[in-house]
């Protein structure tokens, strides 16, 4: 199985937008129609107290192994999820991508 990342780090005072169009948006373009598709979460950042803040945003995608998730970013359907990206100026960074294979599972 593979795992993927997306982090999005995002200003504080656009966290509750970014995370409205996440819940609204993110899936809509038919991932889960795709083959070796296993599943989605998106995890909003929360700070806990004497720790910096987590103003991010993280996608996490399931796939069967790598092929599905190569084939995704080659498909139609990734073409239409990143068609339309939030605005700039929500961001405090660049997203970042990471990448995992489940070596153990319980």
């Amino acid at each position: 199985m593979i795992v993927v990342l997306t982090k999005f780090p995002i200003k504080p005072e656009f966290m509750k937008d970014f995370e409205e169009r996440s819940k609204e948006r993110f899936g809509e373009h038919g991932i889960d129609k795709m083959e070796g598709f296993l599943g989605m979460k998106i995890l909003a950042g929360r700070s806990f107290p004497s720790m910096p803040a987590n103003n991010q945003v993280v996608i996490i995608t399931y796939w069967k192994d790598m092929e599905s998730f190569l084939n995704y970013t080659k498909s139609k359907e990734f073409g239409e999820a990143h068609k339309n990206p939030p605005p700039k100026e929500w961001f405090a960074g660049n997203p970042s991508v990471e990448i995992y294979e489940v070596i153990k599972q319980i």
